[in-house]
């Protein structure tokens, strides 16, 4: 499928342009900021082509598609341009998320765009202290300061490059947004930096703006509101002339004088606390963070670490968090190695394959959405592997001499102490992954082992192993079995929401049970619909009735509540069935599993009369299973 039909099915899967507030895309998810969440089809998103996972996290919708992302935000923003409105709720107020959403975002929105650029330039740097250290290039040689400036140049100039990103984030005028980071860089102020100078009378001490974070950050902030205000204030005739003349002699004096000190500050603060921890045992944080990193890749809440890294970077000279980090990205390229080495299942061994390789790239996410995450066990040892990996780089206290993701062509970034130690636990946490995925993430008939209900989490699956059966569906009513085809509801009967099974229930007031165990993520206000969500992923859709909506909750009582954990038999409403039927209502009790695989039939287990809570069906691959009722 192209790129412009792939972003046209986004659109209309996120509710619309006009539902879209803001979007933007990291190494390999599209991020999106909505006005209502409720309009956002999430199945639909599931279902779009090369979409590997949808995740809600940091307040955003992120849509995974791997490395080729690019391609798709690129085509995704020819087809809908520059987005710029308010997000609010479908009642027309604003909407506001929590803090931590809203740094998480920030922070992603203004590294997001220069993050290749930063691994690019860090890289010439670490070649350039490999071949000094080796005495294969002379540090005065002119050869040296050629590519220095080239690998150092977004480093020293950091405030201007941010200025940029800052500007779009915060939509200022870009072009006095880096005026104000140039003045930060200004060579007589750079000169003066460490000193005490007197400011119309006032005395200050310059902070020291190269490579610096914050203080760019907070003026261009500052600046979105400083111009909203002038707009207010100054006629239209000499708008343009004056607005930036205030602007920018406004917000360079109050960089230097408060944003500057209080950036340093910050950014020696965050430093130093984290050394800190850092120094109290190396081993135990290196362990940590090497076992949650990926986690946090999964809920998109990584990019809370760069900040913390360049304050690192512009204190020292050097980060460690980098280091302890990057075991974790190949741990999991390790896990899909091991279950490539076990699996007979032609299409697993494709996603496996890629996934493996991958990761030496830096890109995580193949494995993590594509094997992984979809097998509870599999992502935990991976974790485990992470951490021994993130350990032995702490021990030997492995550095990053520039922000760089950790991958093989980023090697050069960790040159110099304790890169031998490093090199030995990103080696590690890829083995290590591999091995016990291997001995430990499938039981002796070589299958992926299941959770406690019985589920194997890895889909698409097919062939000898791998099965990937769902928990078992219970009947919710008591009633004669319907096959879905027979249901009198196009909708329904075309699988259009999903292989299941429906029952005709016999005609008297009934309690609804649950035909699964799960979360509660949808409660239709006329109670005549359900949507249960299993701790697997697996999305179950309970429907009452058809075309029971226009009763408007009348035959219906229900106390449950959206986000409520429900197990399976226990009771979701109470429905007065014989009312329903006299009312010229179909009355049958649908249950589908609306994200199925596109191989995934209902294997229905009882034809007949059922009762309440006994066994229904189930959902399998139908290349798997013959001669059975579907």
């Amino acid at each position: 499928m192209k790129s412009s039909e792939i972003s046209q099915q986004l659109v209309d899967n996120l509710g619309g342009k006009e539902n879209i507030r803001t979007y933007t895309h990291c190494a390999t998810r599209l991020r999106f900021q909505v006005d209502d969440e409720n309009k956002v089809n999430r199945q639909g998103l599931e279902k779009v082509d090369q979409v590997l996972s949808v995740i809600k996290a940091a307040g955003q919708i992120q849509v995974v598609f791997g490395p080729k992302v690019i391609d798709i935000y690129n085509a995704f923003k020819d087809l809908v341009g520059t987005i710029d409105h308010e997000v609010s709720d479908h009642s027309g107020n604003s909407v506001k998320k929590n803090i931590l959403n809203r740094l998480i975002d920030l922070v992603s929105s203004i590294f997001t765009p220069i993050i290749y650029v930063l691994i690019g330039s860090g890289i010439i740097k670490g070649i350039l202290s490999i071949l000094t250290t080796l005495k294969l290039m002379s540090p005065t040689s002119g050869t040296y300061e050629v590519f220095n400036a080239a690998g150092d140049s977004l480093y020293y100039f950091l405030p201007m490059i941010l200025a940029v990103t800052c500007a779009r984030r915060f939509k200022t005028n870009i072009f006095v947004s880096i005026t104000i980071g140039g003045a930060l860089l200004y060579p007589n102020i750079t000169a003066l930096s460490g000193k005490v100078i007197k400011f119309i009378g006032i005395p200050i001490e310059i902070a020291t703006f190269k490579s610096s974070v914050f203080p760019i950050i907070f003026a261009i902030f500052a600046l979105s509101y400083l111009e909203r205000f002038l707009k207010k204030i100054i006629p239209a005739a000499v708008e343009n002339i004056f607005e930036p003349l205030i602007s920018i002699a406004i917000i360079v004096p109050l960089t230097i004088l408060i944003f500057g000190p209080i950036g340093s500050y910050l950014s020696n603060a965050l430093a130093n606390l984290y050394m800190y921890l850092y120094n109290l045992n190396k081993i135990v944080a290196g362990a940590f963070i090497g076992f949650f990193a990926q986690l946090m890749v999964v809920f998109g809440v990584h990019w809370g670490l760069f900040p913390i890294g360049f304050s690192n970077l512009a204190k020292f000279g050097y980060d460690t968090m980098f280091a302890v980090f990057g075991p974790s990205i190949v741990a999991q390229s390790g896990a899909a190695l091991g279950v490539l080495l076990r699996t007979k299942n032609p299409d697993i061994k494709k996603v496996a394959t890629s996934a493996t390789f991958m990761g030496f790239f830096g890109i995580s996410e193949p494995a993590i959405y594509g094997i992984t995450l979809k097998n509870a066990k599999i992502f935990v040892l991976s974790m485990i592997s992470g951490g021994i990996g993130g350990a032995i780089a702490g021990a030997a206290g492995s550095r990053a001499t520039a922000a760089a993701v950790a991958s093989i062509p980023s090697f050069p970034v960790y040159f110099g102490h304790g890169f031998k130690g490093f090199i030995f636990g990103y080696f590690a946490a890829f083995f290590i992954a591999a091995i016990l995925v291997y001995l430990f993430g499938y039981d002796s008939n070589n299958k992926l082992f299941t959770d406690p209900n019985g589920k194997n989490s890895l889909v698409s699956s097919s062939g000898d192993d791998d099965k990937g059966m769902d928990p078992l569906i219970t009947a919710p009513v008591t009633g004669d079995v319907e096959l879905l085809d027979d249901v009198n509801d196009k909708v329904f009967s075309s699988k259009a929401l999903g292989p299941g099974v429906a029952i005709i229930p016999d005609a008297e007031k009934q309690v609804v049970l649950a035909p699964i165990s799960g979360k509660l993520t949808a409660v239709y206000p006329t109670k005549h619909a359900y949507g249960i969500t299993t701790a697997q992923g697996e999305e179950y859709l309970i429907h009452i009735g058809i075309n029971t909506i226009d009763l408007q909750g009348e035959l219906f009582k229900s106390t449950v509540k959206k986000g409520q954990k429900i197990n399976y038999k226990e009771t979701l409403c109470q429905v007065d069935f014989l009312k329903m039927v006299n009312q010229g209502y179909d009355s049958s009790v649908i249950v589908t599993k609306v994200n199925a695989q596109p191989n995934e039939v209902a294997q229905v287990l009882q034809l007949k009369h059922v009762n309440a809570g006994n066994l229904l069906a189930q959902i399998v691959d139908k290349r798997d299973r013959k001669d059975e009722n579907y």
